[in-house]
């Protein structure tokens, strides 16, 4: 990787179902079998309940701003071209919180609870990486 390239994750074995559904262009979510809540990041065991059984389902990908931050100075070479750029918790429909990047929008006018919608961003090899832009209906509320 060079310093112009952004970033890829290390795809690990609990996190493989997550990003296989990404490079589909599909946000996908663990659901516990036990507790039935949903959770994000992926792990070996429901977050809520401690049991180890849960399921891969699709997300909505329908979300709302949580909270964010305007960056200005890129950490990277690679984010430079994007500041200033918003990095926001996303509070996803079925209630896990996400940290992402939105993207395709004025920084400015972000507010938290603004509705965002999943979208991906292709980086090198061709990987997808789940990100969010503003839903319809962001300047509704």
């Amino acid at each position: 990787m060079t310093v112009t390239e952004k970033p890829v994750p290390v795809v690990s074995e609990v996190a493989k179902p997550y990003w296989d559904a990404a490079q589909r262009e599909e946000l996908f979510l663990q659901r516990c079998n036990t507790c039935g809540k949903a959770a994000f990041y992926p792990r070996h065991w429901c977050p809520h309940c401690l049991a180890l059984e849960t399921s891969w389902e699709k997300a909505s990908g329908d979300g709302r701003v949580h909270s964010f931050s305007v960056v200005y100075q890129a950490p990277f070479d690679a984010y430079k071209a994007d500041a200033p750029y918003v990095l926001a918790l996303i509070e996803l429909a079925e209630g896990p919180v996400m940290m992402s990047n939105l993207l395709n929008c004025d920084p400015e006018i972000v507010r938290v609870g603004m509705p965002v919608r999943v979208c991906f961003e292709e980086r090198a090899g061709g990987f997808k990486i789940p990100q969010f832009e503003l839903a319809a209906g962001a300047f509704d509320a």
